[in-house]
């Protein structure tokens, strides 16, 4: 097939906070090289974004409160530019351990989570901010493109082919087929979040994962309530631990004010849940009906909804990060502190220093894999290794329960961290359902009231998330075989998938023809969280970007 190509110098894939930060900085290092009459010129090079969403912010979702550090770093005066993707600032902190009745507030909060004066922010918002950041600086940004396959040229990365689009659902094209363009570059940048497509092919293509401990994740599940006209007065941070989850599952929930009259309320439920029937949107419900948290947000009613999956990992699960023409930042190559449940800036340091060793290609004209270790040099010599390696014992401590994995975790910050311990894939920790509840079958999800304005079901929650997918167009959800749902799965783990996906994008229906029930894919209400991927036992499901611009529609998560 004849396709268009373009090329560019420096291909960022992903309008995320690394990729933003890392093209802002590539173009100021670009610009002071220029303006200072360095060799070799650099006057005529074109710097790319692309991102899968209709526009930067598309998809972004986080329960974001900012640690500045790399922002600081980035813009120094960004505060005094009236940034809109701040909400308010923090003037109140409160930890609450939940029982299933009550709420007991710590004295003090844990050792790590402390933010008081830190900005609550909206990720999408502070992306477009970015964005035009970036494109002021002379970033080329292309919205609605979705990467599908890294370009190579003599074992080297030399770009990406951005998706088809007028796919029909049997394969063949229709007539609004347009073919995807092969993006050439010198040097890409993968910042595409969480179990990123090219990301992973870049990483099985060079290995760069067999020196490190898995990807692990959480899911998270967030939704912004508009309360009553003045009853936000403050910037305020609530953190949850204990109930609604139980002390074999990690997780926890948190509440945020945000500008005007509104909170956002989120739970994080690590994907590694032993539970075949864990289910973080009914958890999410479970904890607003709480008495406490009913108290605070009882009044309020659901205006927007999101799901992400988190990576928690954390220093040891950072892969190999550079290849043949290639680098990975952010939350692709597990940029988050666990022990803090944040990775913002850990992102934007990332892909700023991706930037630097992108810029010495650029100068030396030599995208090799020897100039780009630079990168990885950046960070072990940059306080992100400094943050993230003491916590890298953390994810392993609570794959022995939360309460003795919280000692463990209190004791290694006295003690230090001492020597990597080993830890598994989510998937290979559920447990199946005979080992849970033995032959019973899942419990119930009608112990809360569904009203429809404060607690809410999936569908409800899938249309507050504005996701929207072109239904004549192949799945994006690809399950190698569908008879291991009917027989297999359902018999050994009770289809988890159907209570896993927080957009109901699994349903197991009655086939009248096989007398048995078979596996059903609403694969328009997938909001990209990439749960399936990462949680099914079997891993027999593989999610593959949609159409460009299509998906979630979140703005203001």
């Amino acid at each position: 097939m004849q396709r268009e190509a373009m090329p560019v110098d420096v291909l960022f894939v992903g309008g995320g906070p690394a990729c933003l930060a890392g093209a802002i900085r590539l173009l100021d290092l670009i610009k002071a090289h220029n303006e200072a009459g360095a060799q070799p010129a650099l006057p005529e090079l074109t710097i790319a974004l692309m991102d899968k969403g209709s526009e930067i912010g598309a998809h972004a979702i986080s329960g974001a409160v900012l640690d500045p550090k790399a922002l600081d770093e980035l813009i120094p005066d960004w505060k005094q530019q009236d940034p809109n993707f701040v909400e308010r600032y923090i003037e109140k902190e409160t930890f609450l351990t939940l029982t299933k009745k009550h709420a007991v507030p710590a004295p003090l909060m844990p050792p790590g989570m402390e933010d008081h004066g830190h900005p609550i922010i909206s990720i999408a918002k502070l992306q477009k901010w970015l964005a035009a950041q970036a494109e002021a600086r002379g970033l080329m940004l292309f919205a609605g493109f979705a990467g599908t396959q890294l370009l190579y040229e003599n074992d080297a990365v030399v770009g990406v082919r951005t998706g088809d689009k007028g796919i029909g659902p049997d394969g063949q094209p229709k007539p609004t087929f347009e073919p995807g363009i092969d993006i050439q570059a010198k040097v890409t940048v993968l910042g595409e979040g969480p179990r990123g497509t090219l990301t992973r092919q870049l990483i099985h293509r060079y290995q760069l994962d067999k020196d490190s401990q898995p990807m692990v994740y959480e899911i998270g599940v967030k939704e912004v309530l508009e309360m009553p006209p003045g009853t936000v007065k403050q910037g305020e941070v609530v953190l949850t631990f204990g109930y609604p989850l139980d002390l074999q599952t990690f997780g926890g929930a948190f509440i945020y004010s945000l500008a005007g009259d509104r909170y956002a309320v989120g739970m994080m439920v690590g994907l590694d849940a032993k539970d075949p029937a864990m289910d973080a949107h009914y958890l999410l419900q479970k904890l607003k009906d709480h008495p406490a948290i009913r108290e605070k947000l009882g009044k309020g009613k659901v205006v927007k909804y999101g799901a992400k999956a988190v990576t928690v990992g954390g220093w040891p699960s950072i892969p190999k990060l550079y290849a043949p023409g290639a680098m990975i930042v952010g939350d692709s190559a597990s940029f988050l502190n666990p022990g803090r449940i944040k990775g913002i800036h850990l992102s934007m340091k990332s892909g700023m220093l991706a930037a630097e060793a992108a810029f010495e290609a650029l100068k030396r004209g030599e995208p090799t894999e020897a100039v780009l270790a630079a990168y990885k040099k950046g960070v072990d010599d940059s306080w992100i290794r400094t943050e993230m390696e003491p916590m890298r014992n953390f994810h392993p401590s609570m794959e022995k329960g939360v309460l003795a994995g919280m000692a463990s975790v209190g004791l290694s910050l006295v003690f230090g961290p001492g020597a990597q311990k080993p830890f598994h894939h989510d998937h290979e920790r559920m447990h199946k359902n005979a080992a849970v509840r033995g032959q019973h079958p899942y419990p119930s999800r009608d112990d809360v009231t569904y009203d429809g304005t404060y607690i809410v079901d999936k569908l409800t929650d899938v249309y507050h998330s504005g996701t929207k997918h072109e239904e004549k167009q192949p799945a994006h959800l690809h399950v190698v075989d569908k008879n291991i749902c009917a027989t297999q799965c359902a018999q050994e783990y009770g289809n988890p998938c159907t209570r896993f996906c927080p957009a109901q994008v699994y349903n197991m229906h009655h086939d009248e023809k096989t007398g048995r029930n078979e596996l059903q894919i609403d694969f328009s209400n997938c909001v990209h969280c990439k749960t399936c991927d990462i949680r099914d036992p079997y891993q027999i499901i593989t999610w593959v970007p949609p159409e460009g611009g299509q998906g979630p529609e979140y703005g203001i998560l």
